[in-house]
């Protein structure tokens, strides 16, 4: 959990280890506790630390060779040994805090803040090797790039003679004893991820978020880290220029820049506005205009050739959410928060008012909307239209996904009108899907999770087409009479609960009879 959830060091401060009928607690509350469970209750005892050491935040902990033996990271750099509750020895492992151990059959395995992953003996007398987490030491079959050197380690395991590694970057490497080190996967770190990008012409997006990271991902088979920026701030959106030699990033203190899609240098940079840009979209053709949109109500419209404000889009009365440019520029569709599907004028920014008959006869570079009678089908059945955080219409128009609050990936038939649509739904992300974003030649849907910062590749094929090979989602994507046909996802949403789903499943197993179920024995009285 360490290594695949990325938790955070507030996260980390709290680790129990059960052995046997021995459990040690280590908290932020600057003890060690020993716990046994005498008669199924459990009875805790502080360690004692006497004249040896110091009290410390502990950071982490393992059983040693015997059970009475546990031995305790903390978070000056030392490592505590101690026999029961008693504390023996300290010896000094680290600079910084300890985070991770694991025990070997014949020594231990440490890792710290300092990005060092040091080898012991089994009585913690000898370090026996140390491994430096560098990019110069990065084995060639890496998959990726580091984002600095000596990244706070978080995690370690051992399998098969090499040591995995978590760090607080978001990747996992794996150690050969021998020295090599592999970058095996990596993502974002703390925070949210909202802004993708797929590029115009080329298998590659980029995304953008709250860990202050831009990042350029290649969606070939290799699927690594090509290219990676650190920002002033946290990102929520970014948009590739129509000729994809530029990129556009929308960031949360209220200003964008743009950069050079290949290097990641700063071209330009703005700001307007004091709350986050939550859209950033170049208009087609020849990308003459930028328009960003932020959470203060207003689409602000840029020249790019001039560097200057040109528009100022007003009349919102909530965030912007969705915004999509028509194939001439001259007209923006824009979302909000408040349910509006408002029209503006390019480049000045007047406001305009089309009948949603005329909107369908609208050619559109994009569609990224969720209102609209063309996507009505889209809205949920339980919640609102808000819960539909992202949409994509493929090249050709045909196929619209989808990603809401429920975690779930969905593909709709477009235009999807009249409520409840007919769509299969895909399940990979554990919380709730920010963005989704088809690729150039819609081989590929891309999309992001929020609090998972995961970024995650589906296949789309097109039907008649689908080979046999077992699909990694909740319910086949094939429409079949068992199943009751493609349909067969609406039927099954309509009928779910989501209250009552959410507390189905009990928090741990039950045996024996539930009590107002149990015979009751007669009173005295009663016989």
């Amino acid at each position: 959990l360490g290594i695949m959830g990325g938790l955070k060091e507030k996260d980390l401060l709290l680790w129990v280890r059960l052995y046997s009928s021995w459990k040690i607690v280590l908290s932020s509350c600057l003890m060690t506790c020993f716990w046994s469970e005498p008669g199924g209750g459990l009875i805790g005892r502080k360690g004692c630390i006497g004249a040896l050491g110091r009290t410390d935040t502990m950071m982490c902990a393992v059983y040693g060779w015997t059970e009475e033996m546990a031995f305790s990271g903390t978070s000056t750099g030392d490592v505590c040994i101690w026999r029961d509750v008693f504390l023996i020895k300290t010896v000094k492992a680290h600079d910084g805090p300890v985070f991770s151990m694991h025990a070997l059959e014949k020594g231990f395995v440490t890792g710290g803040k300092d990005g060092v992953v040091a080898l012991w003996d089994d009585t913690f007398e000898r370090c026996l090797k140390t491994y430096a987490i560098k990019r110069a030491a990065l084995a060639p079959g890496s998959k990726g790039l580091l984002l600095e050197d000596n990244p706070s380690i978080r995690a370690i395991s051992l399998g098969h003679g090499h040591i995995l590694v978590g760090t607080k970057n978001g990747e996992i490497l794996e150690v050969d004893k021998s020295g090599p080190i592999t970058l095996l996967v990596q993502g974002h770190m703390e925070g949210e991820v909202w802004g993708l990008a797929t590029h115009p012409h080329l298998p590659i997006c980029a995304t953008v978020s709250d860990d202050k990271t831009l990042r350029i991902w290649d969606l070939s088979p290799s699927h690594c880290m090509l290219a990676v920026r650190k920002l002033k701030k946290g990102g929520r959106c970014c948009c590739f220029s129509p000729d994809g030699k530029a990129l556009a990033v929308g960031l949360n203190d209220g200003s964008f820049l743009i950069v050079n899609a290949d290097t990641l240098e700063d071209l330009v940079s703005f700001q307007h506005r004091k709350d986050v840009i939550s859209e950033i979209r170049f208009s087609p053709g020849a990308g003459k205009y930028l328009a960003v949109a932020s959470c203060d109500n207003f689409v602000d419209i840029y020249n790019v050739m001039s560097s200057k404000r040109v528009g100022i889009c007003k009349g919102a009365s909530s965030y912007i959410t969705h915004m999509d440019w028509d194939i001439r520029g001259k007209l923006l569709q824009v979302n909000t928060g408040a349910k509006e599907q408002l029209f503006f004028e390019a480049p000045r920014g007047k406001k305009q008012t089309i009948p949603s008959l005329e909107v369908e006869k609208i050619g559109w570079a994009s569609w990224t909307s969720v209102l609209g009678s063309c996507c009505e089908g889209i809205w949920p059945i339980i919640g609102e239209v808000t819960d539909v955080t992202a949409s994509c219409l493929t090249s050709d128009s045909k196929v619209l996904a989808t990603g809401d609050d429920f975690g779930f990936v969905k593909l709709f038939r477009y235009p999807a009108k009249g409520k409840f649509g007919k769509f299969k739904r895909y399940v990979a992300h554990s919380t709730h899907v920010t963005n989704v974003r088809w690729t150039y030649d819609d081989g590929l849907l891309v999309t992001v999770g929020g609090a998972d910062t995961s970024l995650m590749l589906w296949t789309y094929e097109m039907e008649g087409h689908r080979d046999s090979r077992q699909c990694d989602s909740e319910e086949s994507d094939l429409d079949s009479e068992e199943d009751g046909g493609y349909d067969s996802d609406v039927t099954r949403e309509n009928e779910i609960n989501y209250t009552i789903k959410a507390l189905s499943t009990n928090i741990r197993p039950m045996f024996g009879i539930k009590p107002h179920l149990q015979q009751k024995e007669p009173t005295l009285d009663e016989r």
